[in-house]
C-alpha cells in the first residue's frame, strides 16, 4: 500500500505560528512530500492478556465476545514526521534556499536539489541514531469468537494479536514559499504577496529530491485477530517485547523511488495554506500587539517614502 504524508503537516501551517520568520515582513516554509511504501510480513506474535475464561465441565462453550481496552498504539504519523524533518534538518534547509532565493522573485535554481539531498542525507543518518518512538494511549475494540472443548483444565486466555510492517519512506520532492508583506510606491499599506509566483498554472516552487530516507519497522496491532490460548500454549508462544515501539533502519535501494514530479503542488497548496495563516494586510495580523500598534510602525517607516510627500504628513499644503 502506498501513502502519501506531507510534514510539517498542513494543519500546521494554517497559523502564522507554523510559518518560520525571517524578518518582520518576510516569512517561510520548506515542507517534505514523502512517498511511503507499507508492507506486511509474515510474523505474528501475542501480545498482553486482555481477559481470562474457564469452560464448564460437560458441554463445549462458545465464547463470542467484543469489548474495549486502552491500550499502547505507535502513533506512525507524528515517529515519522519527526525522524523525516528534525529542527536542525528544519534549519539547514531553510538556510540554503533562503540564503539562494533572492529579492524580489525568490526563484531557486534547479540545481539546488544537489546540495539539499546531501544536506538531508547527512541530517536523517544522524537522526536515525536518535530517533524516539511517538506512542499514544487509545481504545481498542477487540472480537473474540471460539469453541472451547468441554472440561478443558486450564483457564483459556484472550491475548491480543499482533502483526509486523515495514514502511519505507521516500522523499518525491520539496517545495516551498515565502510570504512577504510589501507596500507600494505610493502606498503606506504592506500587503502579502506569496512567492515565487506560479508561471500560468505550473508551480515553480517545486524542488525535486528522489531519494530514500529510511525503513521503520512495527508492530500494528489487530483486534480481529485476539484468540483464545491456554495458559501453557500462551507461555510458548512469541510474544511482542515493545509493541509501542519502532526500529529504524537505513534504506538502501539500487534505484531511488523515482514518480513523476506533478506540476503543481499536492492539496492542500502552500498557496492556500498561506491564504489561511495571513491576513491580506500586515496590520491585520493577529497576535500579541494591537492594530494601533501596527498602524504606528507602519506610519512611522513610512516617513520620507513617496506616500508621505503626496499622501502623508508631508504633502505640502494649498
Amino acid at each position: 500500500m502506498d501513502i502519501k504524508l506531507t510534514v510539517p503537516f498542513g494543519e500546521e501551517l494554517t497559523k502564522e505560528a507554523g510559518w518560520i520568520q525571517l524578518n518582520r515582513y518576510l516569512y517561510f516554509i520548506a515542507r517534505f512530500h514523502l512517498q511511503i511504501e507499507q508492507n506486511q510480513t509474515r510474523d505474528f506474535a501475542v501480545g498482553e492478556i486482555l481477559r481470562t475464561y474457564r469452560t464448564t465441565p460437560h458441554s463445549e462453550t462458545e465464547v463470542e465476545k467484543v469489548f474495549e481496552e486502552e491500550v499502547t498504539t505507535v502513533d506512525l504519523k507524528e515517529t515519522t514526521r519527526s525522524a523525516a524533518l528534525s529542527n536542525d534538518l528544519t534549519q539547514k534547509i531553510t538556510a540554503t534556499i533562503a540564503g539562494a532565493a533572492k529579492s524580489p522573485f525568490y526563484e531557486v535554481s534547479t540545481n539546488i536539489g544537489s546540495a539539499l539531498e546531501q544536506i538531508i542525507r547527512s541530517s536523517v543518518a544522524e537522526s536515525l541514531r536518535s530517533s524516539n518512538t511517538v506512542s499514544r494511549r487509545e481504545m481498542k475494540r477487540f472480537t473474540v469468537r471460539q469453541m472451547i472443548k468441554p472440561g478443558a483444565p486450564e483457564l483459556q486466555l484472550a491475548v491480543a494479536g499482533y502483526r509486523k510492517y515495514k514502511r519505507d519512506v521516500y522523499l518525491h520532492y520539496i517545495d516551498y514559499l515565502f510570504v512577504e508583506y510589501k507596500r507600494t510606491a505610493f502606498g503606506l499599506r504592506r500587503k502579502k504577496r506569496n512567492l515565487p509566483r506560479p508561471v500560468g498554472t505550473a508551480h515553480i516552487n517545486l524542488i525535486p529530491i528522489h531519494i530514500p530516507l529510511f525503513r521503520l519497522s512495527y508492530w500494528k496491532l489487530e483486534p480481529e485477530s485476539s484468540l483464545l490460548y491456554t495458559e501453557t500454549e500462551y507461555q510458548n508462544l512469541t510474544k511482542v517485547a515493545h509493541s509501542d515501539r519502532v526500529t529504524f533502519d537505513a534504506l538502501r535501494v539500487r534505484e531511488s523511488n523515482r514518480l513523476p514530479m506533478p506540476a503543481r503542488e499536492e492539496p492542500p497548496t502552500l498557496y492556500t495554506l498561506s491564504n489561511i495563516a495571513f491576513p491580506l494586510r500586515w496590520i491585520d495580523r493577529k497576535g500579541p500587539w494591537t492594530r494601533e500598534e501596527l498602524e504606528k510602525i507602519e506610519l512611522e517607516e513610512a516617513d520620507g517614502s513617496a506616500w508621505w510627500y503626496q499622501y502623508g504628513p508631508g504633502r505640502k499644503k494649498g
